[in-house]
């Protein structure tokens, strides 16, 4: 009884003996900084507890979060700082960072430090790309960037350059400190036979600072030469020949023709190449000999429509 008695008191006094990790904050806010400044916060941590405290691990959620800790080991009763450096370089917006702290705390192992900030350029676009999908061929589509001050200065342009890329103008007017710019997209200008195309445009500021910032501009024809059905599919027994109707139409109902036509499928054909129409109705054509499976294919059409030189059409066939 006396011994049960004994070790009983043993680990209680144990448990008495302990330590505990405390923070002054567990939270901060560095409020509205440039991405170019680099920021620091310190945590003030303490030992509140009976025992000495070991801290083992510091670790930022980032690589762009560093720290520093003044001693890994505190005796009852002391205190010590985490310093976190924040580099907010490639950040924009709000972001918000955190700091595991792992220790022999038995009852808080783990504890988590966060920081906060709204890194702001100094000018702020609306967008970093600009899409003109299927734009006329015939007609001008337009599309505006804002770029915010993010430092109350207003924001200037010097000029906008868009190199070997003709169909492209640029215009630009201040609203307030902000100024909008309008990219034109004249489908008239694109040289014959591009139909899709990627460019970069350089926007010039005075801003030192910021110096030029890109924008990339992606953009697509509507098709000249409309397709219908847009895929064709082949369902059917193997060892029979397939047909599938497929017409085209040129937009504006201009004659034209087809040229030549390039399978992917070996043994594919096209009957009713020998016209030249606004619209023309074709024959695609599976032979007998094509074995059972399932064949994911394509349909080049070569064409003398100077707007739309090439036509590809997608074939699905699932033969059995």
């Amino acid at each position: 009884m006396l011994r049960r008695l004994l070790l009983a008191c043993a680990a209680a006094t144990l448990m008495a003996q302990a330590p505990a990790i405390t923070f002054d904050k567990t939270h901060h806010d560095f409020g509205r900084i440039s991405p170019d400044r680099k920021v620091a916060a310190k945590y003030k941590v303490s030992n509140t507890g009976n025992a000495y405290l070991s801290i083992t691990q510091v670790r930022p959620s980032c690589g762009c979060t560093y720290t520093m800790l003044g001693k890994w080991s505190l005796a009852p009763g002391e205190s010590t700082e985490i310093e976190a450096m924040f580099d907010p370089k490639g950040n924009k917006g709000m972001v918000r960072k955190s700091i595991e702290v792992v220790c022999n705390d038995p009852k808080t192992p783990n504890l988590t430090l966060t920081l906060e900030a709204e890194v702001v350029q100094e000018i702020m676009p609306s967008v970093e790309s600009v899409y003109f999908h299927q734009a006329p061929k015939s007609l001008t589509a337009r599309s505006q960037v804002r770029y915010s001050s993010g430092n109350g200065e207003p924001v200037q342009i010097v000029d906008v350059k868009a190199p070997g890329a003709p169909f492209l103008t640029f215009s630009y007017k201040p609203e307030g400190k902000d100024l909008v710019l309008e990219v034109a997209f004249d489908g008239r200008k694109v040289p014959a036979g591009q139909l899709r195309g990627v460019e970069t445009a350089s926007v010039r500021f005075t801003n030192p600072r910021m110096g030029q910032l890109p924008l990339n501009i992606q953009w697509d024809l509507k098709p000249s030469i409309l397709a219908s059905p847009a895929e064709l599919v082949f369902q059917g027994p193997a060892g029979k020949e397939q047909r599938q109707k497929l017409t085209l139409k040129q937009a504006d109902g201009k004659p034209f023709r087809i040229l030549n036509t390039r399978p992917t499928l070996e043994g594919m054909r096209v009957d009713g190449l020998n016209q030249k129409a606004g619209s023309l109705d074709l024959t695609v054509i599976l032979p007998a000999d094509i074995k059972a499976g399932r064949y994911n294919e394509t349909l080049v059409l070569g064409t003398d429509d100077p707007d739309q030189p090439e036509l590809t059409i997608r074939v699905v066939a699932l033969l059995k």
